[in-house]
């Protein structure tokens, strides 16, 4: 068994960072000291990075910084367009407060292996919260150089969205394939030329690798927009996500074949996997992971780190490359996900250092050239298949110089 790990350098991470496309990721690090990236609202890790503008609503982040020592983090909101990119905006606008300030909630871990501090922070807090709706990029700053950054959105809920999942589609007669179908009601809005003013985001299981921005409607007035049957709201239905859960070091759970103690650290080894020809019937968590250790009360300190060891039994795949896919990963495809193929084997492999914790995760093949990845020579791709799909309204109203959120809904 194969037992070096990758190493990736802060240089080319950093790179990566700035090279990728706009809707690449929902988090990423610049270093490998900076890790288990986590966004969602309130208390309950299942919920995404969404929160309502005007509300109780908060946004917790958090990461590890794999060490004991102090590092003065700070933190800069941006607010960001429909597609990303920073907004015509100052930070005097959509602020109400103050950008680098520093990240003052942290703990050092307590008897785990690997040594770590992990870092929490609240937006909005007693320092800072947000005046408009719209998407905002958090960048955790240190010496002026961003080490890692967080995507998340503030929503004002005036736009109705009527959406739902079905496998009649068009293309599609082998029940491989699911289309939305969806309904937006704006009359509330004002909307003048709906065609310019209103871009719609729908995404499967929140990747955007293969999000769909907007799909031109079937049918359209000034205060709804109908997509039936559209064909740009068809998705390959892919399977339900294979799961794995490490909690405990001294007990084997779900899809882990044993954990091993090679001095000074944790190993755990998968057990080899296929790649799937039928349906695979699963109560996943559609690519979620939480961090969990069974054994402490405080999983985010007494947690440890373990090296994952992932076998997937395959012939080697041409043409492209394979990637390990979930939240964990922030939503990226690149290289430090990436499969390698081992021909003595007959398996693709990777070792990946995680938190303790129960993950979802997915196998995709990315063809050369493109940048979405497949589940169909992998996992397949299976109607029945529980996904889950995401849509976003932005408004982009004539002489405004932001793009507004104005509804948001989840369907499956």
């Amino acid at each position: 068994m194969r037992t070096h790990v990758k190493r990736h350098f802060p240089l080319l991470a950093a790179f990566l960072i700035a090279a990728l496309p706009c809707r690449a990721q929902w988090s990423g690090s610049a270093s490998d000291r900076i890790r288990t990236l986590q966004t969602y609202c309130g208390d309950d890790w299942q919920n995404g990075p969404f929160i309502t503008l005007g509300s109780d609503d908060a946004i917790r982040f958090s990461f590890d910084e794999m060490s004991h020592d102090y590092h003065r983090f700070t933190y800069r909101i941006t607010h960001c367009d429909a597609y990303w990119n920073e907004s015509d905006l100052t930070e005097s606008q959509y602020l109400d407060g103050f950008n680098d300030l520093p990240v003052d909630e942290w703990e050092n871990s307590m008897n785990t292996t690997f040594n770590y501090t992990h870092y929490t922070l609240t937006i909005p807090n007693d320092d800072v919260s947000l005046k408009f709706s719209g998407n905002y990029r958090l960048s955790v700053m240190e010496d002026d150089s961003e080490v890692a950054f967080f995507r998340f959105c503030v929503v004002e809920p005036i736009v109705s969205i009527s959406a739902g999942v079905t496998d009649n589609t068009d293309i599609d007669t082998r029940g491989h394939h699911q289309q939305v179908e969806l309904q937006l009601g704006y009359s509330g809005l004002g909307v003048r030329d709906p065609g310019r003013e209103i871009i719609t985001v729908i995404m499967q299981n929140r990747r955007t690798d293969n999000s769909v921005t907007g799909p031109v409607p079937s049918h359209q007035t000034l205060s709804v927009q109908d997509f039936s049957h559209c064909r740009q709201l068809v998705f390959p239905a892919g399977n339900e996500f294979r799961r794995f859960e490490l909690t405990d070091m001294y007990e084997n759970f779900q899809n882990v074949d044993r954990v091993t103690f090679h001095d000074p650290y944790y190993h755990a080894t998968l057990i080899p996997e296929n790649r799937h020809h039928a349906y695979n019937y699963d109560n996943d968590h559609n690519g979620r992971y939480v961090v969990r250790s069974s054994r402490f009360d405080d999983s985010n300190t007494q947690a440890d780190y373990v090296f994952v060891h992932f076998f997937l039994n395959s012939t080697q795949l041409q043409g492209g490359r394979l990637f390990i896919y979930g939240d964990f990963s922030g939503g990226s495809l690149s290289p430090e996900w990436e499969m390698e193929y081992n021909s003595r084997e007959g398996r693709y492999e990777t070792v990946l250092l995680l938190k303790q914790g129960s993950y979802d995760y997915q196998y995709l093949w990315v063809p050369d050239g493109e940048t979405a990845g497949q589940t169909r020579p992998t996992e397949g791709d299976w109607y029945e298949t529980g996904n889950e799909y995401l849509t976003l309204v932005y408004f982009r109203q004539r002489g405004l110089r932001y793009d507004r959120l104005v509804g948001i809904s989840t369907c499956r």
